[in-house]
C-alpha cells in the first residue's frame, strides 16, 4: 500500500509539473510559439536582408504542431503533427499529413534546433528522412505587439487620435 500511495504522489508531482511548465504562446520562452521562416540574403553590395517569407509554424505545448503558408489568394495548412522533445536540439516530428510533400505524410521526421535567443531558432531537417540531406531554415517568434502598419495603413494607438 505504501507503495501504490508514493507512486501515486509522484504521478501527481509528475503531472502537476508538466502542466505548470506549459505556457501559452505569447509568453513562451521555449519553442511553444507562433514562428515564420525568414531567409537571410546578402544584396550585391554585401548588405544583408532578410527576406521574410508566408511560411508558418504553430508549436503548441501539448505536443502538436502546424505549418501554414500564406499563398498570394489563400492561407493552407501545409503540414500537421505531434513531436516529441528527445534532447536541448533534437526533436522528432510524427507526421500526421502534408500535403506539399505526401511521401512524408505517417512518417517520423527527426529535427534539429537551436534556439539562438528566446526569439530566433534555427532548424534543419531531413528531406528524405536518412539524414543525408538537410534543409537549414531560420524562424523568428511572431511577437505580442501593437501592428504599427501593414500594407502602407498606419495604425493608431487607442488614446493618441487628434480630434
Amino acid at each position: 500500500m505504501k507503495h501504490i500511495f508514493a507512486l501515486l504522489i509522484i504521478i501527481f508531482s509528475a503531472t502537476l509539473s508538466a502542466q505548470t511548465e506549459q505556457k501559452h504562446i505569447p509568453v513562451s520562452k521555449s519553442i511553444v510559439g507562433i514562428w515564420r521562416r525568414i531567409d537571410e540574403r546578402k544584396l550585391v553590395n554585401g548588405e544583408p536582408i532578410k527576406i521574410v517569407t508566408g511560411d508558418y509554424k504553430v508549436i503548441n505545448a501539448d505536443g502538436t504542431y502546424y505549418t501554414f503558408a500564406t499563398l498570394p489568394y489563400e492561407t493552407i495548412i501545409v503540414q500537421y503533427g505531434s513531436y516529441e522533445i528527445e534532447s536541448d536540439n533534437t526533436l522528432v516530428e510524427h507526421i500526421i499529413q502534408n500535403v506539399l510533400h505526401p511521401r512524408l505524410s505517417g512518417k517520423d521526421s527527426p529535427i534539429k534546433y537551436n534556439l539562438i535567443d528566446e526569439n530566433t531558432m534555427t532548424v534543419a531537417w531531413s528531406y528524405n528522412l536518412e539524414g543525408n540531406i538537410w534543409i537549414n531554415e531560420k524562424w523568428i517568434r511572431l511577437p505580442l505587439a501593437v501592428p504599427t502598419s501593414a500594407s502602407g495603413v498606419n495604425f493608431v494607438q487607442p488614446g493618441t487620435q487628434k480630434r
